[in-house]
């Protein structure tokens, strides 16, 4: 994985364990889990990736992928849509319609490393 792409996957992990796994408290909304772009950008330190985020999320959804988990990515949405973008549908185990029950598999899943290795 690129150095782009694990800071990004960290970002990701982070906010999963912060926003989707809070002990004792319900599972949140698909609204309130995701990430925009340029927030997950600017916390993993690459703002300058915040329009050409996408190789580095196929190489995460990638990563997933071959794990077997949920893929991570379906995460990063655009702030305006509040959706993945087109090229969502481009990552091995994600596609664009059924863009919900993966996110939802993804905030519900408990298999996730606490740093990218």
């Amino acid at each position: 994985m690129s150095p782009e792409a694990r800071a990004l996957a960290q970002v990701l992990l982070d906010h999963h364990r912060e926003v989707c796994r809070r002990p004792g408290e319900p599972l949140p909304s698909i609204d309130s889990a995701v990430i925009p772009y340029g927030v997950l950008c600017e916390r993993a330190g690459l703002s300058y990736l915040t329009h050409s985020v996408g190789p580095f999320l196929r190489e995460i959804a990638v990563w997933c992928h071959e794990n077997g988990w949920p893929p991570i990515n379906s995460l990063a949405v655009n702030y305006a849509t509040r959706m993945p973008g087109e090229g969502y549908d481009k990552a091995p185990g994600c596609s664009l319609p059924r863009w919900p029950e993966e996110v939802a598999a993804c905030i519900d899943f408990l298999g996730y490393p606490g740093v990218v290795v």
